[in-house]
Formats: C-alpha cells, structure tokens, sequence
C-alpha cells in the first residue's frame, strides 16, 4: 500500500508528541525512517534508534529550511493539544499553530518540498448545524484552539493557491490511544476514578472517538494520494458516543463499578460544542481509509498499555 511513499524523503514535525510519535512508528512499521523535528517541550529521547531528530522551536525559519531541504513530504502533527488551556493561553496557539505553520510554508517553499500533509481538527467545524458534519461545512471557531487551526489551514491554502504546493489537510476528531495526553477525557476519567467517583464536566457532549493508530494510517495514506492541489479529509468513526457512555466503556475496561457524577468547569461562555460526529465519505473515497478499531477494543488496547501509570489504587 505504501510502495510510492518508501521511495520518499519523508519529514515528520511534532514527532514527540502524542500523534506524532504514533505516526513515527507507522512509518518505521512500513520501513520509512523518516527525519523528525521535534518541539521544545516533551523528551526527544523517548524517540526509537536510529530516528535523525532535531529540536527546534518553529519560529526558526533558517533552522526549518535547512531541516526540510531534501524532503518531499513533511506531516505537521506539532502544536499544544488542549481546548480548555487554549482560552487562557491564546498567544500561544496563535504563536505554534498560526505563525509557526507560516514559518515551515516559507521553509518549505524555499526548499522546494512538494507536499505538506496538516493534522488540524474537527473543533474548526464549532457547532455544526447537522451531523454527521461533512468537510464542506463552513467554519466557525469557539475556542482559541479551533481560531489558530483555521487560521493555519488558511495559511495552507494561501500558500497552495499561491505557490503550486500540494497538500492534504486532515481534521480528526476525538483522538485518543496509548500515551494519551494529561488534558484529556480519557486521563480525568483514569484519574478520579482511583478516588472511587468518577468526576467529568459534563456527561452530556457527544463526541467521534477514533484511535490514534487508525489516524496514523490515515496520515500515512494522505502523503499518497494523487497530486491535487488541496484535499480536506475528516478522519473519525463515523459514530457518536456521549461522555456518559465513553466513561462507562473505560470502567468496563477497568473492571470498576463506580459511580460517574458531574463536576462542573464548564468552557467559557457559549463555547461547548454538543455534538461532532464525522462524516467520512471523503477518508473512504479519496484516501481508501476506514477506521478498524471498535472503540471498547481501542480501550482494552490502550488502558492495558498504560496499566502501570493508570491502575487504580484500592479502596
């Protein structure tokens, strides 16, 4: 399947991270070493032998040019995860996500590399008017993590129209697997629940949970296909699970019989999105992608990965 992209020189940013990282080893699985740029934050160590990595802090435009000349594809995966920290720490994700995507454009037209493939996200689509929700709906930021990914899925297509770059930008929604991160549902739910009550803002939201390894697949395939300018793929499950039924999944997973309460923190304002359910037409026409990891056995997958840091303790 992956013929075309072992004869290529290929770049992966944000590959300490936690979709990165999964990325890498999709790509060592497949025999591609790929040269890795990492960010400031997270250990570069914890990359596999033989990796060629740098660090570099994506502002670093003559650092990004010379990083990328000689490439033929770079996947960007780099950027701070969290929704919630982004309403108090907007500059930030303007700073990585907006500038720094503009930052490694320029390097990469300076350096000729012929496609970027973007991992942005299914928050840019804020709260859609159906679901599931197609890429062809419009935008519309309630937080300042969806603003900075639209803000640099713009840039991308700036510079696609512009200066004849090709690339692929996909928009996953809920990803969650091994390592996840401490922000995320998954962590909070393992967390509280060693407290014996489970605790969780709010069990109402609907969301499209979809394995970091399914999305790894995706990415890999996206630096494949044919040479269209831009294409714009949503990548989940196609299925809604609400935060009432996801916790009660990961109890099951656990072996735990405990209650699930709310603890309010809502996001700001007229911020929180009810429901995003992906619509994957485009992942299985265009790309040939489907997810094949059921979500309880994606749980059963990563929670026994994460035994030691996530056991509950006894009470």
């Amino acid at each position: 399947m992956f013929n075309d992209l072992q004869k290529k020189s290929v770049g992966l940013v944000g590959a300490n991270g936690f979709i990165g990282a999964t990325i890498l080893r999709a790509l060592l699985q497949q025999g591609i070493v790929p040269r890795a740029l990492c960010g400031p934050i997270g250990s570069p160590r914890s990359l596999p032998d033989g990796v060629d990595f740098v660090t570099c802090d994506l502002a670093e435009v003559e650092r990004l040019k010379s990083w990328v000349t000689g490439l033929e594809v770079v996947i960007h995966a780099a950027g701070p995860p969290s929704v919630q920290r982004s309403f108090e720490m907007a500059e930030a994700y303007v700073r990585v996500q907006v500038e720094g995507t503009v930052a490694l454009l320029r390097a990469c037209r300076m350096a000729k590399v012929k496609r970027i493939v973007y991992i942005s996200s299914a928050e840019v689509y804020g709260r859609p008017e159906a679901n599931p929700v197609a890429e062809t709906h419009r935008l519309q930021a309630r937080s300042p993590y969806a603003a900075a990914k639209i803000g640099a899925e713009k840039m991308i297509e700036a510079h696609v129209e512009s200066f004849g770059l090709e690339a692929v930008i996909l928009r996953p929604f809920s990803i969650y697997g091994p390592h996840f991160h401490s922000d995320s549902l998954l962590s909070r739910i393992v967390s509280t629940a060693k407290s014996g009550c489970v605790r969780v803002r709010d069990l109402r939201p609907v969301r499209d949970y979809c394995h970091v390894g399914d999305l790894a697949v995706a990415v890999l395939q996206a630096c494949c296909i044919g040479d269209d300018k831009l294409r714009t793929i949503n990548i989940g499950s196609g299925v809604g699970t609400s935060v009432a039924e996801f916790a009660e999944l990961v109890l099951r997973t656990l072996g735990l019989n405990i209650p699930i309460t709310e603890d309010p923190d809502p996001r700001p304002g007229q911020s929180e999105i009810f429901e995003l359910v992906a619509d994957i037409t485009t992942a299985r026409d265009v790309l040939g992608w489907r997810p094949t990891t059921a979500l309880l056995e994606g749980l059963c997958l990563t929670l026994s990965i994460e035994h030691d840091r996530i056991e509950p303790r006894k009470i």
